[in-house]
């Protein structure tokens, strides 16, 4: 099975994530991730061919195109600029399509988000069954989408490009826990098949948690904490916070920190995070940990952003976590919500994460055992996306 695999991340890096553990578990197929956001550090797979169109990604606001500079950070574009560069990748995505002829064109989060990127999307799906008549297009999309200003305008357009253009979409998402028809009202309108695949998650494999606190050399009996903030490009004051939180804790609880500050954390807060624990010893702090999983499932307690990556992965190693939703839009919230329902995390209000507060529910969940989770979670959405995928090559062959 041949399979090229579109995916554009434009402020965070969750969507990239959560599509790279797709690509390492289709590892017996032939597999090319299109991708064109802002450029990250990482460490692909041998079987992974990866193609990079221009970089482009979008404001915190999501209002408009922004490129990279060189030393990282976020520049605007003229609409000349964006007029080209636009060109360019658009070229480039419909070459690479004709040259590997796939059998899968795997497509995230689009047509359900992702608009802005209309420009080079639908070019390709309207040729598709002219140019590529033996692919099959699929969605890939998470469990929540995020609310619309016109919702039933919104539905329409997405129902009318899925029944045109797809053959499937993939929700990863357990429906015991959230399902696609909690934020999209018109799942029953949707005529190409529609699979829940469970949500994605890489599994510790690396390190066993002995290994990785021996790395920090924490004492055996000692808590550690486990700080990450995802790119940081989102409230990085809750990293601040936690550092200042765990200087408060130090007295009362000894304990290791280890706080990420992701690498799109602006360059005030990651000073400020330097400073603070420069004279603590029991902190320390990196930008980007590749075994994220690992130091995970090593940690007794996380503090974090609630977004879809970091809560899967809590529940993959069974690690609590006090988790704090970004509430620009209902996605994170949700989520959270439904899993401290079953126990899985603790949700962080505003109020709770200043110092003082925060360092009394650190002390409280290291102290008293977190709650029992009282429902199972499926975890294997990376493994049924290959199985469905395969299904539907043999049902359509």
């Amino acid at each position: 099975m041949r399979v090229v695999h579109y995916c554009q991340h434009v402020l965070g890096m969750g969507h990239f994530f959560r599509s790279l553990e797709i690509d390492k578990a289709l590892k017996e197929h032939e597999v090319t991730l299109i991708t064109g956001g802002s450029p990250l550090s990482v460490t692909y797979p041998e079987h992974l061919q990866v193609v990079e169109l221009p970089p482009l990604s979008m404001d915190t606001e999501f209002n408009a195109f922004v490129t990279y500079a060189d030393d990282g950070t976020a520049k605007p574009l003229t609409a000349d600029d964006l007029s080209v560069i636009q060109w360019q990748r658009t070229t480039v995505l419909m070459e690479t399509l004709q040259q590997l002829q796939p059998d899968i064109f795997l497509v995230e989060l689009f047509p359900f988000g992702r608009k802005q990127f209309s420009f080079e999307l639908m070019p390709v799906l309207e040729k598709a069954k002219r140019a590529f008549p033996q692919m099959y297009t699929v969605s890939s999309v998470r469990d929540i989408l995020v609310e619309k200003d016109k919702q039933q305008r919104y539905e329409e357009r997405v129902i009318s490009i899925l029944n045109t253009h797809f053959d499937g979409v993939l929700v990863h998402t357990d429906p015991h826990v959230v399902t696609l028809q909690e934020t999209f009202s018109r799942t029953q309108d949707i005529t190409p098949p529609l699979f829940n695949t469970g949500y994605i998650t890489p599994k510790p494999h690396c390190k066993a948690p002995e290994e990785i606190r021996a790395q920090y050399s924490i004492p055996a009996n000692q808590p550690f904490i486990l700080g990450s903030i995802g790119s940081g490009s989102v409230h990085p004051e809750l990293m601040v916070n936690l550092v200042k939180a765990s200087i408060r804790l130090q007295d009362l609880i000894p304990h290791t920190l280890l706080v990420t500050t992701g690498p799109f954390m602006d360059t005030a807060s990651q000073q400020k995070i330097t400073a603070l624990s420069r004279t603590h010893e029991h902190i320390r702090v990196t930008e980007f940990i590749p075994n994220f999983v690992d130091h995970l499932s090593a940690a007794d307690l996380s503090v974090s952003m609630a977004g879809y990556n970091t809560t899967m992965n809590l529940l993959a190693v069974n690690t609590f976590g006090l988790v704090f939703p970004f509430d620009q839009n209902r996605e994170q919230r949700l989520r959270s919500t439904h899993l401290e329902k079953i126990g899985a995390v603790k949700i962080l209000e505003k109020d709770d994460i200043a110092p003082t507060v925060l360092c009394s529910l650190l002390q409280q969940y290291l102290t008293q055992p977190p709650p029992q989770r009282t429902a199972p979670v499926d975890l294997g959405g990376a493994e049924n996306t290959v199985r469905m995928l395969e299904q539907l090559l043999v049902e359509h062959g």
